[in-house]
């Protein structure tokens, strides 16, 4: 990390004593939206129709979205919590039913979980790429396991080909929640297209935005027309019925939703190509530091960075998590110790915590009807509970620059460099 002309010399005072900060050069301010997305605004407004079912770009955009993945079938809805619970909706399965998946995801992973009256199971993560791992999630498999939910998380693709073939061998289906996921792959394959069905979210933080919206694909007839009632209230309108025979809800994508999703389309090749290549720079550079520990990328897979995340060898530095976002955030890298989950795995919640997902009972943690009685005690999961206390969250989008990646890879450095040399609490005793 050291240059020839000293700019880059890691060895340089911290800013937290009082040095120059590794950053040096203003991000570019972010622009995602623009005349193609002020078009077909226009033309909503001009349509005077915004109710998806009697207009343009929800259709349109479910019709472009699927044949960017090749699959059959998507369906728009509200947002990507919206997805997640008509994905697992679609499945019908029986109250009580346990569905597998990560305890490093959004809440949103969880709410049609247990909407639907499921139990939530929290299987460990790999310690290298904290994605679900799929010995944990076999090992989790019970008679009343009716689902495992893959995250592909921050943008790095799960190991689906295990994934899948633990449904084969135990008839469980696998739902991919890929909303941290536009353009990664996976063994050369675009993630969301593997699983039964999938699902996909616009809202503000994703590589693409409407500000909020979800989207489904799937191949599955049963599973799209099912899909297509549960965000509608169960009004069968292909069909001119209006006689729900399930409980539904209205997740519906309004038009407007739809024509800034639709005129994202054409930007979302342009967006995660350029964070990959940004990524890729900072992983060249932080694989020459000591104590510095990357996700592994599987062979024939791409990470999308939805976010960039490493490890601290925290023996080696002698410092906490916090001590060393401190002094990065001294040098202008607005790195965060942790992830992004509230400081600890989602099982960890007050609502799993106190089975409080709904007023004045335990359901579905807890029911007589089903024979459940499911807790979440700490330790649960000890690899993702370990994984707070070392890994470190770099936020990393489109409009960086060479320069950006560049000085914020000299400031970890800087940061690494000085951590390893200082004494330890012990030694300094």
């Amino acid at each position: 990390m050291t240059r020839a002309n000293g700019k880059f010399d890691v060895t340089q005072k911290l800013a937290i004593d009082g040095g120059r900060a590794a950053v040096q050069t203003p991000i570019p301010p972010r622009k995602r939206h623009g005349e193609l997305e002020k078009r077909y605004l226009n033309e909503v407004i001009d349509s005077d129709t915004l109710f998806f079912y009697l207009g343009a770009k929800v259709r349109g955009l479910e019709r472009r979205f699927a044949s960017m993945y090749g699959k059959k079938y998507c369906v728009a809805c509200a947002s990507g919590t919206a997805a997640v619970h008509i994905a697992v909706a679609s499945l019908q399965l029986p109250p009580g039913s346990e569905v597998i998946t990560s305890p490093i995801t959004d809440m949103g992973t969880l709410t049609g979980i247990l909407y639907q009256g499921l139990v939530p199971v929290f299987a460990d993560v790999d310690p290298h790429t904290l994605n679900l791992d799929p010995g944990a999630a076999r090992a989790a498999i019970t008679p009343r396991t009716g689902a495992i939910v893959v995250v592909h998380h921050a943008g790095l693709a799960a190991d689906t080909d295990r994934f899948l073939e633990i449904g084969r061998e135990t008839g469980v289906r696998v739902i991919e929640d890929s909303a941290q996921a536009y353009g990664c792959e996976y063994a050369g394959e675009p993630v969301g297209t593997r699983g039964c069905i999938s699902c996909f979210s616009l809202n503000h933080f994703k590589h693409i935005t409407a500000g909020s919206g979800g989207m489904i694909l799937t191949d599955d007839d049963r599973l799209r027309y099912y899909a297509s009632l549960f965000l509608d209230k169960c009004y069968q309108r292909e069909e001119g019925i209006r006689n729900p025979f399930f409980l539904a809800t209205n997740y519906q994508m309004t038009e407007m939703q739809g024509a800034v999703a639709l005129a994202q389309l054409e930007r979302l090749a342009e967006f995660t190509e350029r964070r990959r290549m940004l990524g890729t720079r900072l992983s060249e550079q932080l694989a020459k530091i000591d104590g510095i520990t990357l996700q592994p990328i599987a062979p024939g897979s791409k990470h999308s960075y939805f976010l960039y995340l490493f490890k601290l060898d925290l023996e080696a530095f002698g410092c906490s998590a916090e001590d060393f976002a401190a002094a990065l955030q001294g040098e202008g890298v607005h790195a965060k110790a942790h992830l992004l989950t509230g400081g600890r795995p989602v099982y960890l919640y007050d609502i799993f915590q106190n089975r409080s997902a709904y007023p004045f009972s335990h359901y579905p943690f807890q029911s007589q009807d089903t024979g459940t009685d499911r807790s979440y005690p700490r330790g649960l999961c000890p690899v993702a509970e370990d994984a707070f206390s070392r890994w470190m969250t770099l936020e990393l989008t489109e409009n960086y620059t060479e320069q950006n990646i560049d000085e914020i890879a000299f400031g970890i450095g800087k940061v690494a460099c000085h951590m390893a040399r200082r004494p330890t609490a012990s030694e300094r005793r």
